[in-house]
């Protein structure tokens, strides 16, 4: 008998906009639910091209562990950071301009501190041409990485730069489903650094103890995401993705949509 390929979960569409109902988020945000082991999906709005702020370094990372694999580059190998490089980046950097660090330091703290330097210098490193060209062949269709990151205005100059950064949520969704399944060079390796992420202000008030989350958030002035491998206590694994813009004139940021990402990460659990 012909095999076919797996339906849609009836009904988890549905569950993600209720959630995102409860949370008071249905009108500015996205996001996408996959079940890892039914292989099923539900959406709203995924393929919604929302800036995807620090969520964007996961691709970097995946394209770094490829070329590590491939013994193309070696997480040993020393970089000396470039001024231009410089930026403001959350909760600090330890890389300054003139200082040195291994590439495989520089792929660790981008991950778990979410930072810039270290994402801009490894930008240097890897190309973004190259970065890009790694996840179309893996199926994100339309992720583009074009430019440096700045952690405050005014922007960094860069001059190399070919577009605004795009990782829709389903493609960042797609990566993660690669990571979680070990289909790509170093995934195990990804998975421990994505857990040890410190940014616990957004899905993680929303979990069951005994849940593990395996994640990336992304934050500006305008948006608030996270994205990441679920395994809950009970055994099920997921991939979860929420991304949020703060609409013209709302004042919601900051703690307060923390707090509403959150809520919508309770509601999901509950169903999953």
């Amino acid at each position: 008998m012909r095999r076919t390929a797996p339906r849609q979960a009836s009904g988890l569409d549905d569950r993600v906009a209720q959630a995102l109902d409860g949370a008071g988020l249905r009108e500015c945000a996205a996001a996408h639910v996959f079940d890892l082991r039914r292989r099923v999906s539900g959406s709203w709005h995924a393929d919604a091209d929302i800036y995807p702020a620090s969520v964007v370094k996961v691709p970097i990372m995946c394209e770094a562990h490829r070329r590590f694999a491939c013994g193309e580059l070696e997480p040993g190998d020393e970089v000396t950071v470039d001024a231009a490089n410089e930026t403001t980046t959350w909760g600090g950097t330890t890389f300054s301009a003139g200082s040195t660090a291994t590439l495989g330091e520089m792929v660790e703290r981008m991950i778990t501190h979410s930072d810039n330097v270290a994402t801009n210098q490894l930008m240097d490193v890897l190309r973004r041409e190259r970065v890009t060209a790694y996840m179309h062949l893996l199926g994100l269709k339309t992720f583009l990485l074009g430019r440096k990151l700045s952690g405050s205005d005014p922007l960094i100059e860069d001059p190399e730069m070919t577009g605004r950064n795009r990782l829709p949520p389903d493609e960042i969704g797609l990566l993660l489903r690669h990571i979680a399944d070990d289909a790509i060079p170093g995934a195990a390796i990804a998975r421990d650094l994505l857990q040890r992420c410190v940014d616990a202000d957004k899905f993680v008030p929303g979990l069951r103890p005994g849940d593990v989350l395996m994640h990336k958030t992304g934050e500006t002035s305008e948006y608030d995401h996270d994205a990441g491998i679920l395994k809950t206590v009970d055994g099920g694994r997921y991939v979860v993705v929420l991304y949020t813009k703060r609409a013209g004139g709302d004042d919601i940021g900051g703690h307060a949509m923390d707090t509403r990402i959150a809520a919508w990460m309770r509601a999901m659990r509950a169903v999953l």
